[in-house]
């Protein structure tokens, strides 16, 4: 592996997950790098046009070179063409935050998110990634996985969350997401004061790569409203692995 090339993705990804843009030497620490090293790497990128200083702070921040990037490939993703319109379709009933994300390894990775207008602050938005346990998306995906263990392991350990339940709890409630079709995610310290209703979306193999949800404040997902959102959430699912063909 090319270790110039990786260290330059490491200070993209970096720059492009802070909520603000970063000095120099935080993104040296960050990377643990020395600052020299951090500050060639930082130069390159920038005349290439995916990073820019910052004249008045000397701080640093992507541009929307990166952003340019990942639109494409977003774009041409099958599961987000193919559940674009559902989604819409899902908030509009609803009313309600909708999100379609996908199983990557251990975690969720939010591909589209359409936000209420009466909406909690959430943690996610499109591109970011939650531990696939602590969140009623990652739930629904996980209940398919032939063997969710490793992955429910490795999520909970990287997770400060994750100190709050065990693998074998997790478990018991995949076995009770498989049962009854969907997951329910209430209120948790990951997501405190939101409830959130997940379906899986089937894929060939039986597994489930991919999934859309509802999600709200608790005082709003009770009694015949929450009823509504999970029969909604799971025939609109259903529609959605239909029209990609059981990917």
């Amino acid at each position: 592996m090319d270790t110039t090339v990786a260290k330059g993705l490491a200070v993209l990804e970096v720059l492009a997950r802070a909520e603000a843009p970063l000095r120099l030497s935080q993104i040296a620490q960050e990377l643990d790098l020395q600052k020299s090293n951090t500050h060639r790497l930082l130069a390159t990128l920038t005349t290439l046009g995916y990073v820019r200083k910052e004249t008045e702070t000397g701080r640093y921040a992507t541009t929307l070179k990166v952003w340019e990037l990942g639109a494409c490939v977003i774009s041409a993703h099958p599961v987000k063409r193919a559940a674009a319109p559902y989604l819409q379709e899902l908030h509009r009933v609803t009313n309600e935050t909708t999100t379609l994300s996908i199983l990557d390894g251990h975690q969720v990775l939010v591909l589209d998110k359409i936000v209420a207008p009466r909406a909690l602050r959430f943690t996610s938005r499109p591109g970011s990634r939650i531990p696939a346990p602590l969140n009623a998306s990652g739930q629904a995906m996980l209940s398919q996985e032939p063997e969710p263990r490793p992955l429910i392991e490795r999520a909970l350990a990287e997770s400060p969350h994750g100190r709050d339940m065990t693998t074998d709890e997790v478990l018991q409630e995949l076995e009770a997401v498989r049962g009854r079709g969907y997951a329910l995610m209430l209120q948790s310290k990951y997501t405190p004061g939101v409830v959130g209703v997940a379906a899986w979306l089937p894929t060939r193999d039986g597994h489930a790569r991919a999934a859309l949800s509802a999600s709200g404040p608790v005082e709003r997902f009770t009694g015949a409203h929450l009823e509504e959102i999970i029969e909604t959430v799971r025939v609109i699912a259903a529609r959605v692995a239909n029209a990609m063909g059981r990917l």
